[in-house]
């Protein structure tokens, strides 16, 4: 009877973690991001993302999804990186909007993408901690 208990016990927690969708906390670290990080990131972020998404990363209604505040950044997190690493011109839902906009790849190596979105994680009141260059380098282009 301990044997079938371990058992179904086993197969009942194997069952649940490999129906759930990848979440942050495997994407994302708790730690702290340094304020060199933040520049880099910061500085990244104005050449790059700014003029779409704002200075303060509001966006802009209907059209370019926030970054501040964004249960997308805080609940799927390898979509969002997905998007800014290869592109997409596929429909997000944000804090309760639609966005279809193109999102065009942004170019960067791992390390950059990284720095810039470990700025975003930290900055306009988020804090959903810090993802790792390897980290982005394992999300691969969905076919």
């Amino acid at each position: 009877m301990k044997i079938f208990n371990n058992t179904l016990i086993s197969l009942f927690l194997l069952v649940s973690f490999s129906c759930t969708n990848s979440s942050n906390k495997t994407l994302v670290n708790q730690g702290p991001v340094s304020k060199s990080e933040m520049e880099k990131g910061a500085q990244i972020y104005r050449a790059k993302c700014m003029t779409c998404h704002r200075k303060n990363g509001e966006g802009l209604k209907s059209v370019y999804p926030p970054l501040a505040n964004s249960d997308f950044l805080e609940k799927k997190m390898e979509d969002a990186v997905r998007m800014v690493k290869y592109g997409s011109s596929e429909a997000i839902k944000v804090n309760g909007i639609r966005y279809q906009s193109y999102m065009p790849a942004s170019g960067l190596k791992d390390k950059d993408l990284s720095l810039v979105f470990n700025y975003i994680l930290n900055s306009w009141g988020n804090s959903y901690g810090r993802i790792e260059p390897e980290t982005i380098r394992s999300i691969k282009e969905k076919k």
